[in-house]
């Protein structure tokens, strides 16, 4: 909050808003909130809260381009199959204004690997190096850092970067 405050940021989209929990701090923070999801069930929960939120897949966001001064997404991305990664953070860069903000958060590892949960989910994890290297493809990455890392190498990655002009 307090970076995207400095920066003069007045909106913000959120990629995997679940039931609104972070979208509720942002709008509270006194900015102006947009969720996405997949899921119909977790927009309509926000809505309940007077979010505003919709329906949509993270590689095509129903918004015009330089729509939004920020955007995030944590612990969304990594379950895209295939290289649908780098078409979510072209979106991002698409939706998000020229020298606004993007921050996600992925659980990656210290190799690239798939795997799926007993629930079905996939996880398409990421080394640091690889996770750069796609981030730098689409923004400048302002911000790189790991935590909680887990006795298999799995760990969580967070990033921020800066939208470069198209």
């Amino acid at each position: 909050m307090e970076e995207l405050q400095r920066r003069g940021a007045v909106s913000v989209l959120e990629v995997g808003c679940g039931a609104g929990r972070d979208g509720t701090v942002i709008r509270d923070a006194g900015l102006d909130y947009t969720g996405v999801d997949l899921s119909a069930s977790s927009i309509n929960i926000c809505a309940r809260q007077g979010l505003r939120a919709a329906q949509a897949d993270a590689t095509s966001l129903p918004f015009d381009d330089s729509t939004f001064d920020a955007a995030r997404s944590m612990s969304t991305l990594m379950h895209l199959p295939n290289n649908d990664l780098g078409l979510a953070l072209r979106e991002l860069a698409r939706v998000v204004r020229p020298g606004g903000v993007v921050e996600i958060g992925v659980w990656g590892h210290t190799q690239n690997r798939d795997w799926t949960s007993p629930d079905g989910r996939l996880f398409r994890q990421r080394s640091d190096r690889a996770l750069r290297a796609e981030l730098s493809e689409v923004c400048t990455v302002l911000d790189f850092a790991t935590r909680d890392w887990q006795e298999d190498d799995a760990h969580y990655q967070w990033a921020r970067t800066e939208v470069t002009t198209p």
